[in-house]
């Protein structure tokens, strides 16, 4: 028996970048298997003829089906590309807030103060220091006025 050709693979897909196209098509074939796996098990796993599939492809040719096929790719399509658009805005936020902080550390860490503990010693060293220079400074003066009145 000759095998007769439906030409849907035409009517569904324009061109070669036809997303939508593509997707109805398989959309298509997802029914052709389920007709032909419903037919196998209704007549003892028999594989249909041509003339057993002719109903189905009157049926999945119509311009309804092909309207149908298109429309429930369009929104597997739309609703594929909503969910990698949300994921993909959310990295990119994750991203942006991540490198902002690490930023926002990078500028404050050089003029963020010491914490208490540090500062308190750092601050008592000052004044140990301090007032090392400072009688350093009056045995100084001490020392030129005793020399000076000898």
């Amino acid at each position: 028996m000759k095998r007769t050709y439906n030409f849907i693979y035409k009517q569904l897909v324009s061109d070669e970048n036809d997303v939508v196209g593509h997707v109805a098509y398989a959309l298509y074939k997802s029914n052709k298997i389920e007709y032909i796996e419903n037919f196998k098990s209704t007549h003892n796993g028999q594989e249909p003829s041509e003339e057993d599939l002719k109903p189905f492809h009157d049926i999945s040719c119509s311009q309804s089906s092909i309207k149908r096929y298109k429309t429930q790719a369009m929104q597997i399509t739309c609703n594929f590309l909503d969910l990698t658009l949300s994921e993909t805005a959310k990295q990119i936020e994750e991203d942006y807030i991540k490198n902002h902080n690490e930023h926002l550390k990078s500028v404050i860490e050089p003029i963020k103060p010491m914490n208490k503990k540090k500062q308190f010693w750092y601050g008592v060293l000052q004044s140990i220091l301090g007032a090392f220079f400072f009688a350093l400074i009056v045995a100084a003066f001490a020392f030129i006025k005793n020399y000076n009145n000898k």
